[in-house]
């Protein structure tokens, strides 16, 4: 089925089951697909072109140095303003396969078919296509969007347990910025993923990202649990995947909500929060290891007074608030320090308590 989106979206959204051909660009184009969905793909019919490149891009090679080979070969092809290139599978792919269509001839087309729910829920949509520095997170990108995201569920039914709990973040990140603590509490709870949260997940993003395309308002409200969730993933190597960084950080959130005087949230939230994050507790990195990140996350700005030796920034937070959409503040990166030592503390009690 057709997502409805906002009129003039630049994006057509497709939700489905199995993958579709007649959904692949007309006129020429290749792929860059994730090496391990080749033998799904083709095996449920969908043509694979000569000149497709078949890749394994592990989180810790998100850089640009990865793309520059693809460059390279589309170069040789060759492939002309007019080709489209289709990405096909998680968001590190998706990413890196958007952001080399944005620099090959200064912009050629792409689509982009996401196979993980974290993929489908955040990574997909929005014209973000980035690659990692050593100083941080997607601090090297652009605004390309796809023309097209097919989301085909059945390639959800092979992915890890520990995957599809990775994309369950960025849908609770979704509840949590409208305030909805009922939905997000049904997404806490153990069981499958449900179609119908990707659906919603996604309609609340087309609309947010149509109205502020380049992320200078309310976009930024998406960035939700990722201020606090990008230092914890670089602290622990990556060892943390995405979604369970931003699952941190969003408890960190809530956290920081409370300790900026805005509402208290429901002590059963917290609790689910608590118990669904608490086996990440080993991976989670001491304050003076997430304060630097902290000071270089592409959020972040210099203030008035800073000095070499202590750079006084400031960086977009966002706060989220029960029964009432998220807000932004801009904040110290120190504001973190107590939230971060609170998550710390709540998680080890839940462990021993299990």
């Amino acid at each position: 089925m057709r997502l409805a989106t906002p009129s003039g979206f630049a994006t057509e959204v497709f939700l489905l089951e199995a993958p579709d051909k007649g959904l692949l660009p007309d006129g020429h184009w290749t792929l860059v697909g994730d090496m391990r969905l080749r033998e799904a793909w083709t095996g449920a019919g969908m043509p694979e072109p000569g000149d497709a490149l078949w890749v394994t891009v592990p989180e810790e090679e998100k850089k640009l140095r990865t793309v520059i080979p693809w460059l390279e070969h589309w170069a040789r092809v060759p492939l002309h303003r007019d080709a489209t290139v289709v990405a096909l599978g998680g968001g590190v792919v998706s990413d890196l396969v958007g952001l080399g269509a944005a620099l090959y001839l200064r912009g050629v087309a792409w689509q982009v078919w996401p196979t993980t729910l974290l993929a489908m829920a955040d990574a997909s949509l929005g014209g973000k296509t980035g690659a990692d520095l050593a100083a941080g997170k997607n601090l090297v990108g652009a605004f390309h969007p796809p023309k097209r995201l097919v989301a085909c569920t059945g390639f959800l039914k092979d992915l890890p347990a520990r995957h599809l709990e990775n994309g369950r973040w960025e849908l609770i990140k979704t509840a949590l910025i409208l305030g909805e603590m009922a939905w997000a509490m049904e997404m806490l709870q153990d069981g499958p993923v449900r179609f119908a949260w990707v659906e919603r997940a996604l309609a609340y993003k087309a609309g947010v990202v149509h109205r502020d395309p380049r992320e200078a308002g309310e976009r930024r409200l998406l960035n939700l649990g990722h201020t606090l969730g990008h230092a914890l993933e670089a602290a622990s190597g990556y060892r943390l995947l995405h979604g369970e960084a931003v699952g941190l950080g969003l408890l960190g959130a809530c956290l920081l909500a409370e300790e900026q005087g805005l509402k208290s949230f429901p002590p059963d939230l917290l609790d689910l929060l608590v118990r669904r994050l608490t086996p990440l507790a080993p991976l989670i990195a001491p304050w003076p290891a997430c304060l630097p990140l902290l000071h270089r996350d592409k959020k972040a700005k210099r203030a008035s007074g800073h000095t070499e030796e202590a750079p006084a920034t400031e960086i977009h937070c966002i706060l989220p608030r029960p029964g009432e959409s998220a807000i932004q503040r801009a904040l110290a990166p120190r504001v973190w320090e107590v939230p971060h030592a609170r998550l710390i503390d709540l998680l080890d009690r839940e462990a021993h308590r299990a």
